[in-house]
C-alpha cells in the first residue's frame, strides 16, 4: 500500500504523530507510511471530490522529457455516469455574514454528488482509495505518490521506467497531443484500457470541460464515448 499524505492543522500534528503518522521534512507534509492502516486517519486524508461504480486504467507510452526513451505511463479513465462532488452556495454571500458562509463550507452535507455526463480522465490526484491504490501497484511501480515542485503538492506521478525522472501530469492531462489528451483517432488507439468493475474512489483536481470533447478535422467532432472506443481493451 502506498503512503498516503494528510492535511493536518498545526494544532493537531501531536495527535497524528501519536497514531503513527511521520513528518517528511522535504515535503513539509504528515502522512500514513506504507503499511499502516489510514483507518485512524479519516479526518486528515484529503476529501474524495470524485468516485465511480466501475472504471479504466489506462496505459500508454511516451518519451521520457529527460532521457528521451520510451517509458509507460499510466492513469484513471472513469466513464460516463461518474459524479463529483460539487460545493454550489445557495444563499446570498453579499447579505449573509462571514460566519454563516464559513459554517455552510464546514457542514459535511453542504456537498451534493453530480453525475458527469461524458467519460473523463482525472489528473493530479492526491488520493486515492486502498482498492484502487492495489490495483495500480499491481501494474507497475513507476506511479506513486510523489512530490511536485511545480504544483507544490503531492500527487500520484508517472516515473520514467529507465531514469527514474518524474513525469508530470501537466503536460499528459492538459496540452493536445498528449499521453491523456489524444486529438486524433490514431492518438486514442495508442492508449490501453483496462476495465475494472469496482467501486472508485479519488481527490483529484476536476476539469469538467474535459479533453473527452474533442475535434477532428474541421467540421467534425467525436465524443467521450467514441474515444473510448477507439481505445484498445485489454
Amino acid at each position: 500500500m502506498a503512503r498516503h499524505d494528510l492535511q493536518v492543522p498545526f494544532a493537531e500534528k501531536n495527535e497524528v504523530k501519536q497514531l503513527g503518522a511521520r513528518w517528511d521534512a522535504d515535503k513539509k507534509v504528515w502522512y500514513v507510511p506504507d503499511g499502516v492502516d489510514t483507518a485512524a486517519f479519516q479526518r486528515w486524508l484529503p476529501e474524495v471530490n470524485i468516485r465511480a461504480s466501475r472504471y479504466y486504467v489506462a496505459e500508454t507510452s511516451r518519451p521520457c522529457w529527460k532521457c528521451a526513451e520510451q517509458t509507460r505511463v499510466y492513469g484513471f479513465l472513469l466513464p460516463a455516469g461518474h459524479e463529483v462532488l460539487e460545493y454550489i452556495y445557495e444563499g446570498d454571500p453579499d447579505e449573509d455574514s462571514d460566519d454563516d458562509v464559513q459554517a455552510w463550507l464546514n457542514d459535511p452535507e453542504s456537498g451534493r454528488w453530480t453525475p458527469v455526463e461524458s467519460p473523463t480522465f482525472i489528473h493530479y490526484i492526491g488520493y486515492i482509495s486502498p482498492t484502487v491504490c492495489k490495483r495500480a501497484q499491481a501494474l507497475t511501480r513507476h506511479f506513486r505518490i510523489d512530490f511536485s515542485r511545480t504544483t507544490q503538492s503531492s500527487y500520484w506521478m508517472n516515473h520514467c521506467e529507465h531514469c527514474g525522472m518524474k513525469q508530470g501530469d501537466f503536460e499528459m492531462h492538459h496540452e493536445p497531443h498528449g499521453a491523456f489528451f489524444p486529438v486524433t483517432e490514431e492518438e486514442a488507439k495508442r492508449i490501453v484500457i483496462y476495465a475494472v468493475d469496482e467501486e472508485f474512489e479519488a481527490s483529484c483536481e476536476i476539469n469538467s470541460q474535459s479533453i473527452m470533447y474533442i475535434g477532428f478535422g474541421e467540421s467534425n467532432s467525436g465524443s467521450g464515448a467514441e474515444l473510448i472506443k477507439w481505445m484498445r481493451q485489454a
